[in-house]
């Protein structure tokens, strides 16, 4: 077995484990979901103490570029999931499956929203950075070496998706609403469709913190989505908005086929990537 296959073996039988026995264990806490977020740290960190050699610790870890703010994507890393997640409550309302809530248009309430937004999107980052360092900062450069960059970030999401199987299939804590023989397979299918958007941010930077960014801009859109709109059925939502929703997926799935198609990181050769010093660890073509 080839090192980087090893390496990411190690890795999915970890933190799928650890995600299978948190959901069993705790199937109706929802303390659930925070210790699944620290999951693919905390493989990580078994990794570098149990299965990396003393001298490669540090090296491990500069790997994941958390020196490295990448913030000429900041932009792009909160507005995209924005849009799209907006489309997708957008097109509930459209569709009659949700009313808009009223508003405070008010300045205070302007102000107060977005004092809002920016304390969530920094409350949330801390907390989904340990989960980007696992899936974009670790797994991602290994699935690299074994096949192409686009390959490996359709690989790389769908891996993520089937992470989340064991809190939508056992625990009743997340993604609760709808039916789970159409909730499952959606999930999974849009969170791989974000992963190439995830995949891109960290090839064009070569750090975690722009995917944790995009990652908490996906998380507290789904919140404030859910809590501008009024539904009168919050299955019928879930089949059209939120993380399990068609309009999520089909938005999502658009941008993430476009950015395959045409994100100019994905066409550049490595050895021009090479010397944009972009990439800690480079992978096989």
């Amino acid at each position: 077995m080839s090192r980087p296959l090893r390496e990411l073996t190690t890795y999915l039988v970890l933190a799928y484990s650890m995600a299978i026995g948190i959901a069993v264990a705790l199937p109706h806490a929802g303390i659930n979901r925070l210790l699944s977020v620290l999951v693919p740290a905390t493989a990580v960190l078994v990794i570098t103490f149990a299965f990396t050699a003393r001298g490669k610790r540090r090296e491990l870890w500069r790997s994941f570029g958390l020196r490295n703010s990448g913030k000429n994507t900041w932009a792009i890393a909160v507005g995209v999931p924005m849009v799209l997640v907006g489309l997708a409550y957008g097109a509930a309302i459209a569709l009659g499956v949700a009313d808009l809530r009223s508003f405070d248009i008010t300045p205070f309430g302007a102000a107060s929203w977005g004092l809002n937004a920016v304390v969530t999107l920094a409350f949330m980052g801390v907390i989904l950075l340990g989960e980007e360092i696992g899936w974009r900062g670790y797994l991602l450069p290994r699935v690299q070496q074994l096949t192409s960059r686009r390959r490996a970030a359709v690989l790389t999401g769908f891996l993520h998706g089937c992470f989340h199987l064991p809190l939508i299939l056992i625990a009743t804590t997340y993604d609760e609403h709808g039916s789970r023989w159409l909730v499952a397979p959606v999930a999974v299918a849009t969170i791989t469709a974000g992963g190439i958007f995830y995949a891109y941010l960290w090839d064009r930077t070569g750090s975690v913190w722009p995917v944790t960014l995009a990652h908490s801009a996906v998380n507290w859109m789904f919140a404030a989505g859910a809590a501008a709109v009024v539904a009168g059925s919050e299955d019928e939502l879930a089949y059209v908005a939120g993380e399990s929703g068609f309009a999520t997926f089909g938005a999502v799935a658009l941008v993430g086929a476009v950015f395959l198609a045409r994100a100019k990181v994905w066409r550049q050769t490595d050895a021009e990537r090479n010397v944009q010093g972009t990439r800690a660890l480079e992978p096989v073509a």
